[in-house]
């Protein structure tokens, strides 16, 4: 018996170590662009000198949306839209933000945003815009017009991970990631060599 619990654990263990590969050369193979690059710029938005956690006791085991993750364990990206509504006005917690959301059918089943919802629970102040593929250009623009980029990359073992940019220094982006407790935005390029997505939060027009 002892025999075989030994095999069946190295079979886990193979299969998990597997899953982590795939994972991990998915996200080296989806379409990126270097987190260093576009115009030379020197500007910084409001981020309210401070970043909001995703793991802050306050709100980190509340349910995100419908899904089996919590705010602590899958809520960057609710966490990092929080943090750009803040910013731009409408004035939102990580919690208050999640709770609006599932009122409004703002979750799909996993837990990922209903981009289009983010003006149903700001009052029609804030809208999101979504781009295909990443560009530099995208993040430029949006930050020369006041808006805040949302983007994606990869933490080890092809975790998706999102944090919002907010200012940029020559070619060199400046993010609040809502896993790092830190006093200043950090250059971008200290937390990915790459972005894989961008969103653009900004107000309604």
């Amino acid at each position: 018996m002892r025999r075989y619990a030994v095999i069946g654990l190295l079979v886990l263990v193979t299969v998990a170590t597997s899953c982590v590969m795939l994972r991990t050369c998915w996200a080296r193979l989806a379409r990126s662009i270097p987190s260093v690059g576009g115009k030379d710029l020197h500007l910084r938005l409001p981020d309210g000198g401070k970043t909001f956690l995703q793991k802050d006791k306050r709100w980190a085991e509340d349910q995100l949306g419908a899904s089996s993750g919590t705010l602590g364990s899958h809520g960057c990206l609710v966490t990092s839209v929080a943090m750009a509504c803040s910013n731009l006005g409408v004035k939102l917690t990580p919690q208050e933000l999640n709770t609006r959301l599932k009122k409004a059918d703002g979750f799909l089943p996993q837990g990922w945003v209903v981009w289009n919802a983010l003006p149903r629970v700001t009052d029609n102040q804030i809208t999101a815009e979504y781009h295909d593929v990443p560009s530099h250009a995208a993040l430029d623009d949006a930050l020369q017009h006041g808006a805040y980029p949302v983007v994606k990359y990869f933490l080890l073992g092809g975790i998706q991970h999102w944090c919002v940019i907010v200012g940029k220094d020559d070619e060199e982006y400046l993010a609040r990631d809502p896993l790092r407790d830190d006093k200043e935005p950090v250059p971008l390029s200290a937390l990915t060599e790459k972005i894989y997505a961008v969103r653009v939060l900004k107000k309604v027009e």
